[in-house]
């Protein structure tokens, strides 16, 4: 299990929320703040604070499929 968010920086994760769901992400960090990066352009970014409470599961290992 990886637990240090410093070494999932700019990897790709599976976050989950409670209302919101699952997610797969680009985990991104500016200073201190965390964002949920979409690899489409078309989503807005998700920043990560305590509000809404969303939760890494995993790092994603293989990703099959081409990013637009």
């Amino acid at each position: 299990a990886q637990h240090d968010r410093t070494k999932l920086e700019g990897e790709i994760v599976i976050a989950w929320n409670k209302d919101k769901g699952l997610m797969v992400s680009r985990l991104k960090s500016y200073g201190q703040t965390e964002v949920l990066q979409p690899e489409n352009r078309d989503y807005e970014p998700i920043v990560l604070d305590s509000r809404e409470k969303w939760k890494i599961l995993a790092k994603v290992l293989w990703w099959i499929g081409k990013v637009s």
